[in-house]
């Protein structure tokens, strides 16, 4: 496994050579690992110091020795504290045709938190994210106008890795946001529920296909199906402007733009 040597981000992509599987030599005891170990030789790690401390998978079409994959990852999460830093990354398998064969989420720890870049403007679906949306919609006119009568609580939900989740509420009175917070009292009139690697996409992507998604099934909800549909001008809004949010992170000096895949994979 090679290592990365640069400071973390949310966003940060790398893209590895494509391999034939029997050329990696691999010896396992199960074949259903081939995946996770092809993954884990060539991606590679986040710092020398970084130790893997979690990992979710799931194989739609497993690896054999005969298929020639590469590793497309991208950062999702990133968190710091006074003892470190954690990290999870979202990595697939695609084969020489383009389909994702096998996927996943893993987790790692970095003793240095100095190893990681972290900003509330990619730190989604937290109250500190929910903040810097409120200041920069709250000169926004179309939003004004496309919640003048409502009344009510839009739930942002972001899944990360092993079943958790980060989750902000935005309490909304006639098109103005008036709480952000974990929770509020009663509850999300609907929450949206997206995977931390799509909202990834949302915000980096050259242009917002925020709707296309949505029409498409990309995204769940839970609560009131009704509202969620009708209010899909105003989540859109809400989408630019985490969009904006990301890039204007981003811009800044020291900071530059993520690496792409270049190449876009079929799911």
């Amino acid at each position: 496994m090679s290592t990365l040597i640069t400071s973390i981000a949310v966003g940060d992509r790398a893209v590895s050579d494509a391999r034939r599987v029997s050329e990696l030599a691999l010896a396992l005891p199960e074949a259903s690992l081939t995946g996770i170990a092809v993954a884990g030789l060539l991606a590679p790690r986040p710092a020398v110091a970084a130790t893997r401390t979690g990992l979710q998978w799931n194989s739609q079409s497993a690896v054999t020795d005969d298929d020639v994959v590469r590793v497309e990852s991208v950062v999702t999460r990133v968190e710091q504290s006074a003892d470190g830093a954690v990290l999870d990354r979202h990595v697939r398998l695609v084969d020489d045709g383009g389909s994702v064969r096998e996927q996943g989420i893993e987790t790692w720890r970095l003793p240095d938190p100095a190893g990681v870049r972290y900003d509330p403007a990619v730190d989604f679906c937290t109250p500190a994210w929910g903040e810097v949306l409120r200041e920069s919609l709250s000169a926004d006119p179309a939003f004004a106008s496309s919640l003048a009568t409502w009344d009510g609580t839009v739930g942002l939900r972001c899944t990360d890795a092993s079943g958790g989740s980060r989750e902000v509420h935005l309490r909304i009175y006639r098109g103005r946001i008036i709480d952000v917070a974990r929770r509020v009292p009663g509850g999300a009139t609907f929450t949206l529920v997206i995977p931390a690697v799509t909202w990834v996409d949302l915000v980096v992507a050259e242009h917002n296909d925020f709707m296309r998604r949505a029409i498409s099934g990309e995204f769940s909800s839970s609560g009131d199906g009704y509202e969620y549909l009708r209010l899909t001008k105003p989540l859109d809004i809400v989408i630019a402007h985490a969009r904006a949010a990301a890039r204007e992170w981003q811009s800044v000096s020291g900071h530059t733009l993520p690496l792409t895949c270049g190449r876009e994979a079929q799911s």
